[in-house]
């Protein structure tokens, strides 16, 4: 059978044939790839063909227009035909959510440069400083797998691979549609009951996860319906007004909405927008910053519940917040979609979670048919289905070897060194198999690892992965970064007085802003970026034994430390202490996603590295210390005084200097310099006691500066500044009579 041509073939399942039928059909991806004029002549074809049928709808796609928050924004629209433009960025993050806005029957459109030399010229932005990449991995790997995909079609000016349309062809015995008279399937319906029992015995405390397109939206909707028309009010919050743009048409679509009237609301002043029924029952859309999330209760007329959507787009701790301040809620969350993997926010809430009354998960598929081809190539080419790593059975050796509360047992030790094996090398070198394991302990462990964090990994020259493997399967797993050496020689005194911050290289480039020491970006750094244990074996040392391969193995190739950097918790804290790191510095500004201060953490290997970490020691425990500043150590005293010229200068920021500057205000005093300080540090232990009489001279801005490590807020308005920028200005401007050249 001759294969069709392309106006045929996207537009079959729309014709007069089949659009009055109970055939259905599932949708479809079809790569155009070659020189631009044949790639951009196919698209004002598409467009075209579309034009024939006033009910298509085809939306076109660009990396550029998806860049930031304008591609959560893609998640409430819909299309029969998507476009996307790969030809100037490429991100597996944009080609996921624009794959979901493709209706059933429709077609996923990815406009490609030629297929041989796309990986060999591909622009990306996560090439650290002094690395390269000529090659593409990620994308070599993607390439193999869509044409390896029999349901995949191409087209280019050598190429037609156009499948027939029965192809596509859906097995309707396997797809009968659910007939309820609201909803669109039996597993909604029943979420749909749990939830309204639940609220009438006022203990709905609920989580509701799904993948894309399996109707969470609807049944946030039809539930609101319900709330408003028994005269109830509902407060809904998400990142983004667009993430519930399907939740509130809902309700507008049955006519509880009044014009989606707005009003400012909360610090950021963006726009609320609510939503009212003849009932006076009354659902409220709001940002996570609104006042009204943790004074509900107080409002003029109470809210009955709170909803968050999209839920682990929040940071945790607003998310926590909101729920403390709340006695009836429901979380909301998509799983496996571009915005990275649930998983791993539920892995993370969930035990700060204790009075959840009902978990919820939707799995049947609304938006499109059971099997999906392009929902199941994505998830298996991005990496995002579900490995099960978590079943115990497959590792008898492990369990054997452990009982269930855990120290390593010797047979444990024997166990390792016969029968497990370790290994660390480049991404390239690791099997499919042990790629798909490593990504889903990643997806389990951290919260948000996104489709592009893959790229970036696989991609990525200054990468390393280092793996435990029992029986073929990968129990625990490390990712490393090669940081500092010759990549930042050229720069180091830059990096060292704040002027240059170069890509990656975070754990060498932190090192040396701390120690303001040029020598410490050139030392050579194995970081470790992540650790990740089966989830069904942790706190079994086995993240430790991983980690003393790995120091091994860094001796072996000469490094000269190891450091990481990591959401500071008790046990967290403790586990990289039995692992002979030692903290060097906690970071003062909680992690946007996790709520959690970072702390760095260094394991010397070589003496150029244990002189770094005692100096930076010092350093961290001068800010606690009861020592003036005639009584701190040399090395100390250099480093404020080195750091407030920069600072004074414009190339190091307030945030760095605070410390420092809280520190003088609370120990200031007029004392003399010891005969025997070296002239060196006499000259800056007088520059530093300058600074404290300057301090003493304006009593309200010392007394600011000893509460700036708890609030800022006292020090902007003692300068009536602001915002950060016109403080960090005024600041200079008094230190300048200090440090004038």
């Amino acid at each position: 059978m001759a294969l069709p041509q392309l106006r045929d073939w996207l537009l079959a399942p729309y014709s007069e044939h089949h659009s009055h039928s109970t055939i259905h059909f599932h949708r479809r991806m079809l790569i155009v790839s070659g020189k631009d004029k044949f790639c951009d002549t196919t698209v004002i074809d598409i467009h075209k063909y579309a034009a024939e049928s006033s009910d298509l709808t085809v939306t076109l796609f660009t990396g550029d227009k998806l860049k930031g928050k304008n591609r959560k924004k893609v998640l409430g629209s819909e299309s029969d035909i998507a476009i996307l433009d790969c030809r100037g960025l490429f991100k597996p993050g944009d080609v996921m959510a624009v794959s979901g806005t493709v209706k059933q029957g429709g077609c996923l459109v990815l406009i490609c440069p030629t297929l041989d030399t796309w990986p060999q010229n591909v622009p990306v932005s996560f090439v650290s400083h002094g690395f390269t990449l000529d090659y593409s991995r990620y994308l070599n790997r993607f390439i193999k797998r869509l044409r390896n995909d029999t349901n995949v079609a191409f087209l280019s000016e050598m190429l037609n691979r156009l499948p027939s349309i029965q192809h596509y062809k859906v097995d309707n015995k396997s797809q009968e549609t659910y007939r309820g008279s609201l909803f669109q399937s039996q597993e909604q319906e029943h979420a749909y009951s749990q939830l309204c029992q639940a609220y009438s015995l006022q203990k709905l405390n609920a989580v509701v996860t799904a993948p894309r397109g399996r109707g969470k939206s609807s049944l946030l909707g039809l539930f609101i319906q319900k709330l408003l028309r028994d005269g109830k009010r509902v407060l809904l919050t998400s990142e983004l007004f667009e993430n519930v743009k399907n939740v509130m048409a809902r309700i507008d679509e049955h006519g509880y909405a009044d014009g989606l009237a707005t009003e400012s609301s909360g610090k950021s002043n963006k726009l609320s927008h609510q939503a009212r029924s003849p009932q006076e029952g009354f659902v409220k859309w709001v940002p996570p910053d609104s006042e009204l999330l943790y004074n509900a209760g107080s409002d003029e007329k109470k809210y009955d519940i709170i909803i968050v959507d999209e839920a682990a787009s929040i940071p945790l701790p607003v998310v926590s917040n909101i729920i403390t301040h709340n006695s009836q809620w429901i979380l909301s969350t998509t799983m496996l979609g571009y915005e990275g993997s649930g998983s791993g926010f539920l892995h993370k809430l969930m035990p700060r979670l204790h009075n959840v009354s009902l978990f919820l998960e939707l799995t049947t598929p609304l938006r499109w048919f059971e099997n999906d081809p392009i929902e199941t190539f994505f998830n298996q080419t991005c990496l995002f289905e579900t490995e099960n790593s978590d079943n115990e059975t497959s590792l008898p050796a492990l369990n054997n070897a452990f009982s269930e509360n855990a120290k390593p047992s010797k047979q444990y030790t024997n166990a390792l060194a016969e029968d497990w094996s370790f290994t660390i090398s480049s991404f390239e070198d690791i099997s499919e198999s042990a790629l798909v394991q490593v990504m889903s302990l990643l997806s389990l462990a951290h919260y948000q690892t996104t489709p592009d964090d893959f790229m970036r990994l696989m991609d990525s020259a200054d990468i390393l992965i280092a793996t435990l493997m029992s029986n073929d399967r990968v129990v625990c797993a490390a990712v490393i970064n090669i940081e500092g050496a010759k990549q930042l020689e050229g720069i180091a005194v830059a990096i060292a007085a704040g002027k240059r911050r170069p890509k990656g290289h975070l754990g060498a480039q932190r090192l040396t802003l701390l120690s303001a020491n040029p020598n410490a970006a050139t030392h050579q750094y194995w970081r470790i970026n992540r650790i990740a244990v089966n989830t069904a074996i942790q706190s079994r040392g086995i993240g430790s034994k991983l980690i003393e391969k790995i120091v091994f193995e860094a001796y072996k190739h000469n490094i000269d430390g190891l450091c990481t950097s990591y959401g500071t918790t008790r046990a967290l804290d403790n586990f990289w202490a039995r692992n002979k790191f030692e903290i060097v510095d906690y970071g003062r500004k909680p992690n946007k996603a996790s709520g959690e201060t970072s702390a760095l953490a260094v394991l010397p290997l070589k003496s150029k590295v244990k002189s770094l970490v005692a100096d930076l020691i010092a350093l961290r425990d001068s800010f606690t210390s009861t020592m003036t500043i005639t009584h701190l150590p040399n090395i100390v005293i250099d480093v404020y005084d080195k750091k407030l010229l920069e600072f004074t200068s414009a190339t190091r920021p307030l945030d760095d200097v605070l410390p420092i500057l809280n520190k003088i205000a609370c120990q200031a005093g007029s004392t003399k310099i010891k005969s025997n300080v070296p002239s060196a540090s006499r000259e800056a232990r007088k520059r530093l006691l300058l600074v404290a009489e300057l301090f003493n001279q304006q009593l309200e801005l010392k007394e600011a500066l000893k509460c700036s490590n708890k609030t800022i807020e006292p020090l902007f308005e003692v300068l009536k500044a602001n915002g950060i920028k016109d403080a960090t200005q005024l600041l200079r401007n008094d230190l300048k009579s200090v440090y004038s050249n």
